[in-house]
């Protein structure tokens, strides 16, 4: 009986350590990068040798709010390589990584009380040493995006009452211009990941239907566009949405589908998936996965075949503890493949894990996380993300963030 008593036991006890070994798998690798009240980073691409190149701004005071321009460029093994940080501006717009080399960086002020508004251009070496050469654009123009090959932006033709977009390259000079708000003749955005003019959106404001459109080069003539019917009945509005290139040469989007019951009820958005071939025709709308998962937002990534729905983090009531990140995972044609987690811990974020628990007045300050960013590194799949404690009721309801509590940081995603 002592000899199945103490079977038992070591049982019991090989049982546990497999549960501690499993939850400190389950344990992400993180980095933090800054931390800081008013600082933010976004990836805008990675140098031929590994080195990731992050831009934003840099808080600059511990007393008022003071915000600087930053351009930082990490190591492979995500130690700073190099870094620039100029109080003259308030922001960098964005950056990329042209064909020769050298790093283009726009700065920007805009609507700044003690700053002059301005956007400059200027470059860099590789190894964050200033070339001398830099340019002025307008501030009528509206930083969308950047690549190797030129810069996208928008501005308001008041006269006109519409929005036009226009592309310069790096030189300052412009390559082509259109009506219309990024989406030619509508409003949306461009494909992210792909260097050629591919835009999704509505086609107006008056006739509001999700359209893909596809264009020739600069040369602003149209090469294909495609317009969605509505998929429900009750539908009002429609866009696209969140829209990627895919490793087969096609592209997935949101389509967003919005109803009301009246003109002063805020509208109910149901959420598709849209696969495009690479002539932009329809071949798959999908609906049914979403039954059983909730996306947030519009976020979608494409990496190794696979596609990467964020979905809402599953909170487990603990106000000290961060909920864990969802990861819905469909490979190019929309077929579910599975889910993964990403857990956040306090203790990964020391400057946040000081402030969390009890305010004093009825009130607590928990912990929350963002992620946006997706890297792919030749160690694995990376995200940016941000931390922070907010203040919550005893209701749950959100009081105020802490801005002191920020904490920027690279998260590894785990992979099907």
């Amino acid at each position: 009986m002592k000899k199945f008593s103490r079977t038992i036991k070591n049982i019991l006890v090989l049982c546990l350590c497999l549960a501690l070994l499993a939850g400190t798998a389950c344990a992400e690798e993180v980095h933090i990068i800054c931390s800081g009240k008013s600082d933010y980073l976004n990836y805008d691409g990675m140098l031929p040798d590994g080195r990731l190149l992050l831009t934003g701004g840099k808080d600059l005071s511990d007393t008022v709010y003071y915000r600087g321009s930053w351009v930082l460029c990490l190591n492979p093994d995500r130690t700073v390589s190099w870094e620039i940080v100029d109080e003259e501006y308030y922001e960098v717009r964005a950056a990329a990584i042209l064909p020769d080399g050298t790093i283009g960086v726009v700065f920007e002020n805009r609507q700044m009380m003690d700053r002059e508004d301005r956007i400059t251009i200027r470059f860099y070496t590789p190894d964050g040493k200033a070339t001398g050469r830099e340019l002025e654009l307008s501030t009528e123009n509206v930083i969308y995006e950047v690549n190797a090959s030129w810069l996208m932006a928008y501005r308001w033709k008041a006269e006109e009452r519409m929005d036009e977009t226009v592309l310069f390259d790096w030189d300052g000079n412009e390559l082509l211009r259109y009506d219309g708000l990024i989406l030619p003749g509508g409003y949306g955005y461009k494909v992210e990941n792909a260097e050629e003019l591919v835009f999704f959106g509505q086609d107006t404001m008056e006739h509001s239907h999700a359209k893909i459109l596809k264009l020739d080069g600069l040369t602003g003539k149209t090469l294909w566009e495609t317009t969605l019917d509505w998929q429900l009945p009750d539908t009002v509005d429609a866009r696209l949405e969140g829209g990627i290139k895919t490793g087969d040469g096609g592209y997935i989007a949101w389509l967003q589908e919005g109803s009301r019951d009246t003109e002063d009820e805020p509208y109910v958005w149901k959420p598709f998936l849209v696969k495009f071939g690479a002539d932009g025709r329809v071949q798959r709308i999908i609906r049914e996965i979403f039954e059983k998962v909730e996306p947030y937002g519009t976020w979608l990534y494409s990496c190794n075949g696979k596609i990467a729905v964020r979905c809402l983090p599953e909170t487990d009531g603990n106000p000290d503890t961060i909920a864990p990140w969802i990861f819905l995972w469909l490979d190019e044609n929309g077929n579910e493949i599975g889910t993964t987690e990403v857990k956040l811990d306090t203790a990964d974020f020391p400057d946040l894990g000081q402030y969390v628990g009890p305010a004093g007045d009825g009130t607590t300050w928990e912990p929350s996380a963002d992620l946006w960013d997706m890297i792919r590194t030749a160690d694995g799949l990376w995200a940016l993300g941000s931390c922070c404690v907010d203040n919550m009721d005893r209701n749950g309801n959100f009081i105020q963030t802490l801005s002191e509590s920020f904490e920027s940081f690279l998260v590894k995603i785990p992979e099907p």
